[in-house]
């Protein structure tokens, strides 16, 4: 709370490189119900670690879990991030349509980095494919988000950008904000923390749950936890998981 959780976490990852994430490749997975495919971009910590990925993670259909690390991804160079980020996205682009060619529905989970790319992607995919969205602790745009945060902050100002709007244009291709107009979805449940200091909610998480709000959608359910930083607000959000 308050930040202390995303404080130790950056200090750890910053002084133990080794730990970073590794796994870049999807693990695809098969539970109960095989009419629905999830696509989950989550954190290591979700997917590897048993709690959260039994809390977090959807526990009914076929699920492709792609790990996404801030610190592979979020490098120096915004030419090579977009690189890695347009490789997972079409990747996953390729795998949904074969899904949908076989009549499954279209779930996504993004946490964290990995809303850059599971908002963009249902807002691209054919109307009425993607079912739910389930979005916790993102930002609106990803250049802004990246400079303002205290694990990619330092890493953003290295990439020769002299203002964080001209960082932000190199981003922009995977801002979220970009593409939540488009969004038209049977539910989006969203969680923020509103001490998050890896995404900061202010301005970036608020303006994220103020456009998903706005959505064409079904059924929404967007909310802030009161002084939850980034860490805190995912385990939060691991006690209302039968809510999606």
């Amino acid at each position: 709370m308050f930040g202390f959780f995303d404080k130790h976490y950056t200090q750890r990852q910053l002084r133990n490189p080794i730990e970073r994430d590794v796994n870049e490749n999807p693990k695809v997975e098969y539970n109960g119900n095989h009419q629905e495919s999830w696509y989950c971009f989550v954190p290591r910590i979700i997917s590897d670690i048993n709690y959260f990925s039994k809390t977090i993670l959807p526990q009914n259909g076929k699920r492709t879990i792609y790990t996404i690390s801030s610190q592979k991804i979020m490098v120096s160079d915004p030419l090579e991030t977009v690189v890695k980020l347009r490789a997972i996205y079409e990747n996953s682009i390729k795998r949904m349509q074969t899904d949908i060619g076989s009549g499954l529905a279209i779930n996504l989970m993004g946490i964290s980095l990995g809303n850059v790319l599971s908002i963009r992607l249902a807002a691209n995919l054919p109307k009425g494919k993607v079912k739910k969205l389930v979005s916790l602790v993102g930002g609106a745009q990803l250049g802004l988000s990246a400079w303002d945060s205290i694990l990619t902050g330092h890493t953003a100002r290295q990439s020769g950008c002299r203002t964080p709007n001209e960082y932000e244009r190199k981003l922009e291709e995977f801002s979220p904000i970009n593409y939540t107009e488009n969004l038209t979805l049977g539910s989006i449940f969203s969680r923020f923390g509103s001490s998050d200091l890896l995404i900061p909610f202010q301005p970036h998480g608020k303006k994220l749950a103020e456009a998903l709000a706005k959505t064409r959608t079904e059924k929404i359910d967007v909310r802030t936890y009161p002084f939850a930083d980034h860490s805190s607000a995912i385990f939060l959000s691991s006690l209302a998981r039968r809510k999606y």
